[in-house]
């Protein structure tokens, strides 16, 4: 937090995963307590918690995400990050699109009424992820979350997960989801000339995103969201970390 903080950054975002490495999902109140206090040490806000609670299972495992995902929701609501990741089953032949679907529209309408029962102001947002995902496209997770409220629930945009599953002209991609966009992952692309159709890691200025278009694009809709950097290019993080953060002040972004 120390690094981010000294070049500029404003907040974090934090991965809340089982695996020991990051934050649990059932960590405890006063573990909550110390993680919002160290990042106001360094002067950061937390924006959002990247969980991976999936909804959209079936049976026990159905009821046990769900269950997760409140505890998430806690976690966010006590280190005041306004947002956290949920995600969504993989298409299951068995159950077919429309069997997934509705299991994650009834497992999200137990969530939201979990959280307004707790008073929990956190907002869970669905990311747009393909692979063991099945959110590929904006136009799925328009389908996946017609009808709820954008104040309840909103969208990961992420355009750079599109290179590789769900592509469309990035304006449709943001004017698909855009009363749903809460948060934006950044990473790039470029094509892999080593292996047709294959994609590798890139800068910001240089891959198959346009992102001065995608900033240009959400500044035009009134996005006020945070841009949350991923960059998988096997380079020193902070490097990465102030690369990122003079192409986005380049384009007006602080």
């Amino acid at each position: 937090m120390s690094s981010v903080s000294s070049i500029g950054y404003r907040a974090v975002e934090l991965r809340v995963h089982e695996d020991g490495v990051h934050l649990s999902p059932w960590l405890k109140p006063s573990q909550a307590g110390e993680i919002k206090k160290m990042a106001e040490d360094y002067g950061l806000g937390i924006c959002c918690l990247a969980s991976y609670a999936k909804l959209g299972y079936p049976g026990e495992r159905g009821d046990v995400e769900v269950r997760k995902a409140v505890a998430i929701a806690r976690i966010a609501d006590r280190i005041e990050a306004p947002l956290f990741r949920i995600k969504v089953a993989g298409y299951n032949p068995e159950l077919g699109y429309e069997g997934v679907r509705e299991l994650f529209r009834r497992q999200l309408s137990q969530l939201l009424n979990a959280l307004r029962g707790e008073g929990i102001e956190a907002v869970p947002v669905v990311e747009q992820h393909g692979g063991g995902d099945m959110a590929h496209s904006t136009c799925m997770l328009k389908d996946l979350l017609r009808g709820f409220e954008p104040e309840a629930v909103g969208v990961i945009f992420d355009p750079g997960n599109s290179v590789r599953e769900g592509w469309l002209p990035l304006p449709l991609q943001i004017d698909v989801v855009r009363e749903y966009v809460k948060h934006v992952h950044v990473k790039n692309y470029e094509w892999d000339p080593s292996e047709l159709g294959a994609v590798r890691p890139s800068p910001l200025d240089r891959g198959i995103v346009d992102w001065g278009r995608v900033i240009e694009v959400l500044g035009s809709w009134g996005y006020r969201g945070c841009f949350s950097l991923e960059d998988f290019r096997p380079l020193p993080p902070i490097d990465k970390a102030r690369e990122a953060l003079e192409f986005f002040r380049r384009h007006g972004v602080e």
